[in-house]
């Protein structure tokens, strides 16, 4: 009976950390998302990869 008790509750926290790392990728591309679309509306044409370009190198640290 203890072994089950645990191996639910180590299922359980493995389905938290799961869900956890689904939520902060997911507000990683949504922020990456509405950055390019700005930039792109911003700067049309060839000019958008020389400002995403920028961008990317400005930011790069954070």
């Amino acid at each position: 009976m203890q072994q089950d008790t645990e191996e639910r509750f180590k299922t359980g926290l493995q389905v938290i950390g799961i869900l956890g790392l689904l939520g902060i990728v997911s507000m990683l591309f949504h922020k990456g998302f509405v950055d390019i679309s700005v930039l792109w509306q911003q700067h049309s044409g060839a000019d958008f990869l020389a400002a995403l370009a920028r961008y990317f190198f400005k930011n790069l640290a954070g």
